[in-house]
């Protein structure tokens, strides 16, 4: 009878609800005096949501920008109630991605491995499944399969130009990303799926349209981006596959099973990402009960071989279908350098017979521009790892499950690094200037182990089409080309920019 007098008094539910607020406070503030303990600076979280409130509406390039510039080359942050450590320092950067990559092995949980389609991807795995895949994956990428691939590569980017005639010659005006990533779209499609695309031009091409939504949905600008940051791991893993990734994966999954179910009957070669990963997949093996028998079964290499090469299209496509914006675009408002790249592309296509792979070696200039571009607008605009196991530097306590991140454009525009670094500069990148460089304060595609596998393929592509396109045009400012790019808004995985508009003039 007490017990029920006590619940029916007003005064006993205050109290209640008082205890049960405090307990519910306590649980979403518990870690944020990590920081403050050890003397790291960082802006003030809100219980639950940590630092995470608001960010579906930011710049990431402002905000990270803004808070190296108020907190210093190291800080910290909460994602929800995990506590981020932020770093600009070269030395500590080298630790945690080289140096002691032991203990950071892994990027942040997706919480996708129950997803067909993305849990055998490469750049989601961790640990030791990662680290056999990757292995496997890796000598895809050797010096003789880019020579490959550059075959193919050219022949894309000889159509795109035959292409862009048409628009040279009526108005003369184009909207660089939109289509500098037809090239992207082909290129990583005949090589990543072994297909080649028809009609690239037409404006409800499916190939296109889904590939474009793939990293810049519209969750990436709502609060919907706050639900890996704030819910159990449980539900974010039952809601991931239908809430943070649309349908136009699966288009690209189901197009890469057709394509190997086709390839299972055909003994025709086609010297592309399937049939290479197939082989490697296929012919490893492992030890068990004495005997030596396939690490995979078929249905295992097909998913491995689907993700892998899905992954690669997706990721391939919107990478460099922006590096060529940004890389033309900088053309266009830098005559002066776009001139001095024509001329020593004009003497080195006399000298080779034309734009050719063992050409690309010999032009270090086009590279010095490439590293420059890359620098001011690194399309990862976040480098995160998860510590596996405590570690200590300095003082600095990094205990196991906190996040690591290297902010890429606070980095890059350092002046501890960079002299002058806003200003673009590809001279900067000459072997004189290059030798005093930490090369530890450039991260456009990571570094250490987990750095981009496909880095050597981006690059091959990135020169080819660029020194295809400077042969046969000049780029330049017209009315609508803005004074500088701009990055859009939100929490997107990879730099997006408001498409720029140039001017286009045929050289031939």
């Amino acid at each position: 009878m007490d017990v029920i007098n006590l619940f029916s008094n007003p005064s006993a539910w205050i109290v209640i609800a008082t205890i049960f607020i405090y307990i519910l406070y306590k649980c979403g503030t518990a870690n944020f005096h990590f920081f403050s303990d050890q003397g790291i600076p960082g802006p003030k979280p809100i219980p639950f949501f940590g630092n995470t409130w608001g960010i579906w509406k930011k710049n990431i390039q402002k905000t990270d920008q803004e808070m190296f510039d108020e907190y210093g080359k190291m800080f910290g942050t909460f994602d929800g109630t995990v506590p981020n450590l932020w770093i600009t320092d070269a030395e500590l950067i080298r630790s945690v991605l080289v140096k002691d990559f032991d203990h950071f092995v892994n990027r942040r949980d997706t919480y996708l491995d129950g997803n067909k389609i993305f849990r055998k991807m490469v750049g989601i795995l961790e640990n030791k499944e990662w680290k056999e895949v990757r292995s496997l994956v890796s000598p895809s990428f050797s010096t003789g399969k880019i020579k490959q691939y550059s075959l193919q590569m050219k022949e894309c980017a000889d159509k795109l130009c035959t292409n862009l005639q048409s628009i040279a010659s009526d108005g003369g005006k184009i909207q660089l990303k939109e289509e500098l990533g037809k090239v992207a779209m082909s290129v990583i499609a005949k090589c990543a799926f072994g297909m080649t695309i028809q009609d690239l031009e037409a404006k409800d091409n499916p190939f296109m349209e889904k590939a474009k939504n793939v990293f810049n949905p519209v969750k990436h600008s709502t609060p919907a981006v706050l639900i890996p940051f704030l819910l159990p791991k449980f539900l974010i893993k039952w809601l991931s596959g239908g809430l943070f990734y649309s349908e136009d994966f699966n288009y690209f999954a189901r197009q890469m099973t057709d394509l190997l179910k086709h390839r299972s009957q055909s003994t025709e070669k086609f010297h592309d990402f399937p049939e290479v990963f197939s082989e490697v997949f296929n012919s490893h093996t492992k030890e068990m009960n004495g005997k030596t028998e396939p690490m995979w079964n078929n249905e295992e290499v097909d998913e491995l071989v689907t993700a892998q090469s899905t992954i690669f299209l997706v990721v391939g496509f919107d990478t460099t279908a922006s590096t060529l914006a940004f890389c033309a675009f900088h053309l266009a408002v830098y005559p002066e350098i776009q001139a001095k790249l024509y001329d020593m592309l004009i003497s080195k296509i006399e000298e080779y017979g034309g734009v050719c792979h063992e050409m690309l070696q010999d032009l270090p200039y086009l590279d010095h521009f490439i590293n420059e571009v890359l620098r001011l607008f690194p399309l990862v605009p976040r480098l995160e790892r998860i510590c596996n196991k405590d570690v200590t530097y300095d003082g600095i306590h990094i205990k196991k499950g906190m996040l690591v991140t290297v902010p890429a454009f606070a980095l890059h525009t350092s002046e501890e690094y960079y002299s002058d670094p806003k200003t673009f500069n590809p001279d900067r990148w000459n072997a004189e200037n290059k030798a005093n460089m930490n090369s530890y304060a450039y991260v456009p595609f990571g570094l250490g182990p987990r750095n981009c596998i496909a880095m050597r393929f981006a690059r091959e592509e990135l020169k080819l089409v660029l020194c295809t396109l400077i042969q046969q045009f000049r780029f330049f400012p017209v009315d609508e080309t803005p004074v500088k790019l701009a990055v859009a808004d939100g929490f997107h995985v990879i730099t997006q920019i408001a498409d720029p508009i140039v001017g286009l003039v045929s050289r031939v």
